[in-house]
C-alpha cells in the first residue's frame, strides 16, 4: 500500500486518532503516507480526523467499506458483530483487520463472507509517534499480508504472536505505556519528595527511564544492567531492596 491506497477507518475514536496522526507523521516519506477515510457514529470524532490529519469523513459504513482498500476496525469489541455483519457484502474484497481485543479471528471470520481476508492488530498509543508496539495475527490476509504489514511497520515495531497467547501479549504490549507511565509519575513524586522541583524531578526521571530502555534495548538484557549500577551496599541495591519488600 502507498499514497495511492486508502485506510478506512471504522470508529475515529482515540486508537484510531492514534494511527492517523503516525500515518500523517512528517518523518514518514509522502509516498509512504496512505490516504485515509473514516466513519464514526459520533460525526463530531470523524470531523475532528479531517481538521488535524486530513482524514475524509464518511456518510455511512457502507461508503466507507466502497471507498478503502483496508478497513481497520476501531470500534468496541461490544460493537464490531453489528458493525462487520452490517458489512458483509462491502466487505467481499476488502481485506480487514481488527482492532477489537478479546475477539478472536474465527468469530471475526464468521461475521464476514466466506473466504474474506481478516487479521487482528493490537496496537499502543506510542504509534502516534512512529515508535509503537504492535501486537499482529496475520489470520486470512493470505498474500496481502506482507503488504499490509509493511503499512503498519510505519508505526512501529510488529511482533507476530499466536492468537492463542494474543490476550496476554496484549497486557504486555497495549497496556503497558499505562504501567510504565506511573512508575515514571512515581518516581517523578519521588524526586519532589526529597527536594527536587517538579520540571528536575519530570527530566531526571524520564531521563533514567529513557536512557535505560535504550541500554536494555541495545544488550538484550535486564539483569546485566541492573547489576551494572549495583554498587555493593550502595544506594540503588538498598532501593531495589524495599522495592523488593513493597
Amino acid at each position: 500500500m502507498n499514497s495511492a491506497s486508502c485506510v478506512g477507518l471504522l470508529g475515529c475514536g482515540h486508537i484510531a486518532h492514534a494511527l492517523a496522526t503516525g500515518w500523517t507523521r512528517t518523518d514518514l516519506p509522502a509516498a509512504e503516507r496512505p490516504r485515509m477515510a473514516g466513519f464514526d457514529i459520533r460525526p463530531e470524532a470523524a470531523e475532528h480526523l479531517h481538521a488535524i490529519c486530513g482524514v475524509a469523513v464518511c456518510a455511512s459504513p457502507a461508503e466507507l467499506a466502497a471507498r478503502s482498500d483496508l478497513l481497520v476496525v476501531a470500534v468496541r469489541p461490544a460493537e464490531i458483530q453489528a458493525a462487520l455483519t452490517g458489512l458483509a457484502t462491502e466487505l467481499r474484497d476488502v481485506p480487514v483487520i481488527s482492532l477489537a481485543a478479546g475477539v478472536p479471528l474465527s468469530e471475526l471470520a464468521s461475521w464476514l463472507p466466506t473466504g474474506a481476508k481478516v487479521g487482528r492488530v493490537i496496537p499502543n498509543v506510542a504509534v502516534s509517534h512512529g515508535c509503537g508496539l504492535l501486537v499482529w495475527a496475520g489470520g486470512t490476509l493470505g498474500t496481502a499480508e506482507d503488504e499490509l504489514r509493511r503499512l503498519w511497520s510505519f508505526l512501529g515495531e510488529v511482533i507476530e504472536v499466536p492468537e492463542h497467547l494474543f490476550d496476554e501479549a496484549t497486557v504486555v504490549a497495549s497496556c503497558g505505556p499505562g504501567f510504565a507511565a506511573l512508575f515514571v509519575e512515581a518516581f517523578e513524586e519521588a524526586g519532589v519528595a526529597v527536594g527536587l522541583d517538579w520540571q528536575t524531578a519530570a527530566q531526571s526521571a524520564v531521563g533514567a527511564v529513557a536512557g535505560t530502555v535504550e541500554l536494555v534495548r541495545r544488550s538484550g538484557e535486564t539483569g546485566g544492567v541492573r547489576r551494572a549500577v549495583s554498587t555493593p551496599g550502595g544506594m540503588t541495591i538498598a532501593g531495589i531492596e524495599q522495592l523488593e519488600l513493597a
